[in-house]
């Protein structure tokens, strides 16, 4: 029997508590992949992990906030100190703060980008090092089609942008070692995000007449956390040798009826 595509691989996901990140968990795990699963939630880590052990996968959780730097690095030191390696980092915890400018705080401004933007840099910046020795890596960031065509959120909207333009500066700088750094651009996900003041954006009239019975997503419909969960699994396995820098947009279609 063939072994498992990411057999004897480690990988490190973030948000991997709920919707894409624990798509991606238990898709990698099911794969073949021993995966640490990072997020604040801690309740919702261990039911992850359950789920996985109990179709015979690997997975192990990390609770932590992703805006203290310290707790992050000792969760990869831990890591290393445990496996021996990191050969894919799954970037995709993520925060939404909807404010319109004026009504904006900087204190919203700083939590968003702490969290959406920087923690990807820090958690890249310390996994990096291990993956040079290695020469060899994967590293999938996960954006959003707000970094091409936005609303008036831009606390979100900036950290999702930043992580496009910043994917691609990180593709070029660790080229030369092996590692090939990509990002996905998310549409309508059905996911915990969808829900803005106890409100499933996914179930409304408006995305209802809009977005299904109007076509403005030619697929009609939102998008389930497994379908990007996928994309995540091309993009860290070896079957993806020559994609660098990319922001691959996973939308059923939308931003091309804009």
């Amino acid at each position: 029997m063939d072994p498992s595509p990411l057999s004897g691989k480690v990988a490190l996901v973030t948000g991997g508590a709920s919707g894409i990140g624990e798509a991606t968990v238990k898709l990698l795990a099911g794969e073949g992949a021993s995966v640490v699963a990072l997020d604040r939630d801690g309740e919702g880590l261990s039911r992850v992990v359950r789920e996985v052990e109990e179709v015979g996968a690997i997975a192990r959780a990390q609770t932590l906030d992703l805006s203290n730097t310290a707790s992050i690095a000792a969760a990869v030191a831990e890591v290393i100190d445990t496996e021996g390696r990191i050969d894919i980092l799954v970037n995709d915890a993520g925060m939404a703060c909807y404010s319109r400018h004026v009504d904006s705080t900087l204190e919203e401004w700083r939590d968003t980008l702490a969290i959406n933007l920087e923690a990807y840099y820090v958690m890249a910046k310390l996994v990096a090092p291990h993956m040079i020795e290695k020469q060899y890596g994967r590293i999938v960031n996960i954006a959003s089609t707000q970094a091409l065509a936005c609303e008036p959120a831009g606390h979100y909207v900036a950290s999702k942008g930043g992580i496009a333009a910043w994917t691609r500066a990180l593709a070029v700088d660790l080229a030369e070692y092996g590692i090939l750094v990509n990002a996905i651009a998310p549409g309508c996900i059905h996911t915990a995000m969808s829900i803005i003041d106890g409100v499933d954006e996914t179930t409304t009239a408006l995305f209802k007449d809009w977005y299904v019975g109007r076509r403005k997503i030619p697929l009609a419909r939102a998008g389930a956390p497994e379908e990007i969960a996928n994309i995540v699994l091309f993009l860290s396995g070896d079957q993806c040798t020559y994609i660098c820098g990319h922001l691959l947009v996973a939308d059923g279609g939308l931003t091309i009826t804009f």
